[in-house]
């Protein structure tokens, strides 16, 4: 995965939901429609965008590129204060972001 794609990806998630959700998108025995169903039933959002995020989110961890994703969103403007505060504590706990893939 490069650049680009680490971009695309995560915009694709939205940096939000990628902080807010990651322990469940890096959590192996939590199945890709048991996500997709926590998604739509906690942001109602519709299916087809749940897959796109959950598949993109899964696809950024298997790549190893979790930290990287995370120190992006720390460093980003359009963040707000509280989703920057939740990633630096996901790279401060370096366990928490090793990559399953």
């Amino acid at each position: 995965m490069n650049e680009v794609q680490l971009k695309r990806s995560i915009q694709s998630i939205g940096m939000k939901c990628f902080v807010k959700y990651f322990k469940y998108f890096l959590d192996p025995s939590i199945k890709n429609e048991e996500l997709i169903e926590l998604l739509m039933k906690n942001e109602g959002w519709v299916e087809s965008g749940c897959k796109t995020r959950v598949t993109q989110a899964k696809r950024i961890i298997s790549h190893g590129k979790s930290i990287e994703a995370l120190k992006r969103i720390t460093n980003s403007s359009k963040i707000d204060t509280e989703i920057s505060s939740q990633a630096k504590k996901l790279l401060a706990n370096n366990n928490a972001v090793q990559s399953r893939g």
